[in-house]
């Protein structure tokens, strides 16, 4: 059984299993550190379990976790997920405190599903020396399956291929390379993550969900009036597996954007319309088994062709998550861009009161509250020219 030791400011701790302490009336404590005593991983897929279940921890009970025992921190890859996985439990902490949104601390259950590297649908592999992890380094592959349409710690990737490279000293693997849809926005970028304190943390959160911004009064300008209902149905349907009547990007070059508009689609067309005649879409934006346009499969394109004073397609853009609608797509992007291109990452929300996010690549839920290290941005569709 592992073990979960957490050492407190005032010398207290306790053990995974055990309840964490109540707090006196005036009596507050402060944690410090949790620190991961893993059972040792003789195999690598131990390692693997022991991974993702020091992730869950974290995640579930909010608290950082120090992940040395179980990953390589000579690799910065690593260092990136440390770092990212303790803001990710500041964020969803500071955030359950102040009742800014729904947090979830459900512990779900998953498994894990190991294939081998000549069923991996990407080029992945081609980019990575195993002789740069040293003698004994292991690749492995895997999908993580849990329960459908719920959301899990968002660097599980439900319903998606992950690769692993596992370093191997003394009799113990370790973690060193972790590949997944979206792993480059959380900790793949050239750049480290950035730490920060939990005052900061406080103050971004505040700006983000304290503000005051109204939606623009708006009348719908086209025919079509879009049923944001209808494109989240849409959205629960299709998330976790691939509408075959559309072409399908790939994980490798990132499939968000075609999969939010083809729930936009769905909020647009009538009942008895169809793909096939790319009906219910537009000149510009459109989609069908074969392949798109750009405007319908990347999300800078289709941000771009919304600002055109004659596009046909009529889409309200805010940055008040308060305000967010069942059908509304959200971009994120990573606090490590400062350009315009930093959103490069779409969902779509299917339950505005839980702030329950569908998206592609990886093909999963995910809530609001574990948008972590990112910038956000919200667009509202409202109506389409037929």
């Amino acid at each position: 059984m592992k073990k979960i030791v957490i050492f407190l400011v005032m010398f207290a701790f306790f053990c995974c299993g055990a309840a964490l302490p109540e707090k006196a009336d005036e009596e507050v404590f402060e944690v410090a550190e949790i620190k991961y005593n893993a059972p040792e991983s003789k195999t690598p897929e131990l390692a693997v379990t022991n991974y993702f279940d020091a992730l869950y921890d974290s995640y579930r009970t909010m608290l950082p976790m120090d992940l040395s025992a179980i990953i390589d921190l000579d690799f910065e890859m690593m260092v990136n997920v440390q770092s990212w996985s303790e803001l990710l439990a500041m964020r969803r902490s500071i955030i359950s405190e102040k009742d800014y949104c729904f947090v979830e601390t459900e512990h779900l259950p998953y498994t894990i599903n190991y294939f081998p590297k000549k069923e991996l649908d990407d080029q992945r592999m081609d980019f990575v020396s195993m002789r740069k992890y040293g003698e004994g380094a292991v690749a492995l592959h895997f999908v993580i399956n849990g329960i459908d349409k719920r959301a899990y710690p968002p660097i599980f990737a439900l319903n998606s291929q992950h690769t692993v490279i596992l370093t191997f000293e003394n009799g113990v693997y370790k973690v060193a390379y972790h590949y997944f849809p979206g792993s480059e926005g959380k900790f793949e970028n050239d750049l480290p993550v950035t730490t920060m304190e939990r005052e900061e943390m406080e103050k971004l959160l505040e700006k983000e969900f304290c503000s005051n911004e109204a939606f623009p009064k708006t009348e719908p300008k086209f025919e079509r009036i879009y049923n944001g209902e209808a494109a989240a149905e849409y959205a629960l349907s299709f998330c976790e597996k691939h509408n075959q009547e559309f072409y399908f990007v790939g994980d490798w070059y990132g499939n968000c954007m075609n999969f939010s508009s083809q729930c936009i689609w769905s909020g647009f067309k009538t009942p008895d319309e169809t793909v096939k005649g790319f009906e219910g879409m537009a000149g510009e934006w459109y989609c069908g088994k074969a392949g798109g346009t750009l405007q319908w499969s990347s999300v800078s394109r289709f941000w771009k062709w919304r600002e055109k004073k004659n596009c046909p397609m009529q889409a309200v853009p805010f940055y008040n998550v308060n305000l967010v609608e069942t059908g509304d797509i959200v971009n994120i992007g990573s606090y490590a861009c400062e350009e315009e291109e930093k959103y490069t990452h779409a969902l779509i929300v299917v339950d505005p009161e839980n702030l329950l996010l569908a998206q592609n690549s990886p093909a999963c839920f995910v809530y609001y509250s574990d948008l972590a290290n990112n910038y956000s941005r919200f667009i509202r569709p409202v109506s389409l020219k037929a």
